[in-house]
């Protein structure tokens, strides 16, 4: 028993003083960063003890919350993702700064401990020299040639999509835009990256698409996305979340890491065979072998290796796959969704159709004839980017603008808000694909729209999603007119972590065009 000078203290008291203690301590050490904006004289939302700025971003939404910081507390605001500091830069010209002038600065992304080590090499999470050397060899891959070779695998896809429509528009039924875009793009992504042919828009029980959706369990992937936000203090967790049922999600990585492999070997074996990414790998690790023998130079251990290791190559497909799956077909569901709404838009994008492609099958080439089209999807990833921040984490001390940052401090610009300021985008609720005309462009800050990022780290996939969206919205607009319904929820229904619907999804209603 604890004696406290001549009064001994019972055990129930020493449970309770030895509880208190553990309280406030834990109080204490979730709260002690609170004052770091203050000292660097960054306004921003008071954080609440322990939690931060976690019940703002939860109850009002992440999209929401960041706009409604940015309109109040302005261009550079702090937040606090519970214990963890987050600078939020949205000045475009500071951004500049960030993303390309003083990138060595900001070369890395915010890391995800606890991960699963098959993604732990890829571009995503990668840092320093070892993203730069991975991103040198995979950027060759998007070249405009490897993409045009990639065109038929696309239409192969699209071809399935429009069986599916047809059968819709027969029964004069809605179409969920997020269940019928999603399947379509992962049937992209199996042919363009795994070589492939699958059709998830007519047998969900294929074994890739029972794996994929173990991935995209909307409720796990919530979870963990809120533990590495807010809680990544708590990544232990992560291996137990993702072992739900019978260690599901290790089940999916095995046999994503077979499919590959074997597609790998069947590459090796066939060149040339193929036209999708793990053929471009397997070519050119074995064009960086044959390089290897006459440049015996090796300024370094990380530049003395030529190629790409087998699970390089592995992580950069299964990013591949999780990075492109729901932003394409999110900006196809949305894209679709406004056309459905504005029909006077949709008018002109059938007309710019018929007069410049009319029944011809799109491809690489010919999809650079639909300015307005391009216009639409614009605006659509204005409205509704995949991502409305983009991450960056101080390599240094550094001053960016007035802010002097500390290094290992995470740097967030608000690309969202910006894309949604009056003062760049006048009437920025409204949908207007003439904000993009050349001329609009040419008067505009680069900076102020940033869907894909910007700089050496931007996304290494810009020109192959953008390619994919507009041959899949030509492929479908040539036979199908998007028409809004009762079920339409105009504005859609958006969930709490990003610019994703719902699970009731977003419907519309594909008429036959006569």
């Amino acid at each position: 028993m604890l004696v406290l000078g001549l009064v001994e203290i019972p055990w129930w008291a020493q449970l309770l003083i030895l509880f208190v203690s553990s309280i406030v301590a834990y109080v204490v050490y979730m709260s002690w960063e609170y004052n770091v904006f203050k000292k660097m004289g960054v306004d921003g939302p008071k954080p609440t003890l322990v939690l931060g700025n976690f019940g703002t971003f939860m109850s009002v939404g992440m999209v929401k919350a960041e706009r409604e910081f940015y309109q109040k507390y302005g261009k550079i605001f702090g937040t606090f993702e519970t214990k963890y500091p987050n600078l939020f830069i949205g000045d475009p010209k500071l951004m500049k700064i960030i993303l390309v002038k003083d990138f060595n600065s900001f070369v890395n992304r915010r890391g995800f401990d606890q991960v699963d080590d098959e993604f732990s090499q890829s571009l995503l999470l990668l840092k320093d020299d070892h993203w730069r050397f991975v991103r040198n060899i995979v950027t060759p891959t998007f070249s405009g040639k490897k993409l045009r070779d990639m065109c038929p695998l696309i239409r192969q896809a699209g071809d399935l999509l429009l069986e599916n429509l047809e059968e819709k528009a027969a029964k004069d039924e809605d179409t969920s835009l997020k269940e019928t875009f999603g399947a379509f793009t992962m049937d992209v992504i199996a042919r363009t990256a795994f070589g492939l042919e699958i059709n998830s828009q007519k047998d969900p029980n294929d074994p890739f698409i029972k794996h994929v959706k173990i991935f995209t369990n909307s409720k796990i992937a919530a979870l963990l996305i809120m533990i590495y936000l807010f809680f990544p203090f708590l990544n232990w967790l992560v291996p137990l979340i993702q072992s739900v049922g019978i260690n599901l999600t290790k089940e999916a990585t095995n046999f994503f890491i077979s499919v590959t492999e074997k597609a790998l070997k069947d590459r090796r074996q066939n060149p040339g065979k193929h036209s999708d990414f793990l053929e471009l790998m397997a070519h050119a690790q074995a064009a960086n072998e044959e390089c290897s023998k006459t440049d015996s130079s090796t300024p370094d251990p990380l530049s003395s290796r030529k190629k790409l290791t087998d699970k390089e190559i592995r992580s950069q497909a299964l990013v591949f796959f999780m990075a492109g799956h729901e932003t394409s077909s999110n900006a196809l569901m949305f894209s679709f969704y406004h056309l459905a709404v504005h029909t006077d838009v949709c008018d002109m994008v059938l007309q710019e159709l018929d007069d410049n492609l009319g029944k011809v099958a799109p491809d690489y080439d010919n999809i650079k004839k639909l300015p307005y089209l391009e216009m639409v999807i614009d605006e659509t990833l204005r409205i509704f980017p995949g991502a409305s921040r983009i991450d960056r984490v101080a390599s240094r001390d550094v001053i960016v603008g007035n802010v002097k940052i500390p290094k290992g401090m995470t740097v967030s610009m608000p690309v969202g808000a910006i894309m949604m300021d009056p003062e760049y985008w006048p009437d920025p609720d409204k949908f207007d694909p003439e904000r993009f005309t050349p001329e609009a462009k040419a008067e505009r800050d680069p900076f102020t729209y940033l869907p894909f990022g910007a700089g050496p780290r931007n996304c290494i996939g810009t020109r192959m999603a953008m390619m994919q969206i507009k041959m899949c919205m030509a492929q479908v607009l040539q036979s199908f007119r998007p028409v809004r319904t009762e079920r339409t929820d105009c504005p859609p229904k958006l969930s709490k972590l990003g610019n994703m619907v719902t699970d009731e999804g977003l419907w519309i209603k594909f008429v036959k065009r006569t």
